[in-house]
């Protein structure tokens, strides 16, 4: 009866939690990024840098930590597509 409860708990807990979602852009576009990093997020273990209008980046976490908010937009995000 006890098992029967935590399971019943679980399930519960389980589809009530809420789920962030999260768009991340590939920095493979056509078009040259300008401007200034707005924002760093760390969810769970990614890490991503806010830049503008452009949206979200994934990035490592050695990116990560050697952007501050404020920075230009880093060269390796600025690289155009093939």
């Amino acid at each position: 009866m006890l098992s029967l409860a935590i399971n019943i708990g679980t399930v519960v807990w389980v589809v009530n939690r809420p789920i962030e979602m999260v768009l991340i852009h590939k920095a493979d576009n056509a078009v040259e990024l300008h401007g200034k990093v707005t924002g760093k997020s760390k969810i769970k273990n990614l890490y991503t840098l806010d830049c503008g209008a452009y949206g979200k980046f994934l990035v490592s976490k050695e990116q990560y930590d050697s952007v501050n908010v404020g920075d230009d937009i880093p060269s390796y995000l600025k690289g155009r597509g093939n």
